[in-house]
């Protein structure tokens, strides 16, 4: 949202009765407290799995020889 817009739903928001800007907080606040919410279980999630292959290294092989080719010209 550009600044401008910002501004003139904010300049709308202060024409609104006390009781619909609270009405108007609290219906921000349950949409912050989700979002947050999502983002605590992703951050809980990622650290629960964190360092589970730890004792199980990924390790890559030992290259095989290269095949002798003919050479086509």
């Amino acid at each position: 949202m550009s600044d401008l817009a910002f501004e003139a739903l904010f300049d709308q928001i202060q024409k609104l009765t006390t009781a619909e800007r609270l009405r108007m907080m609290e219906l921000l606040t349950a949409t912050l407290q989700a979002d947050f919410a999502r983002q605590a279980d992703w951050h809980t999630a990622l650290q629960s799995t964190y360092g589970i292959l730890a004792d199980d290294p990924i390790e890559r092989p030992p290259e095989l020889p290269l095949e002798d080719r003919e050479m086509v010209e």
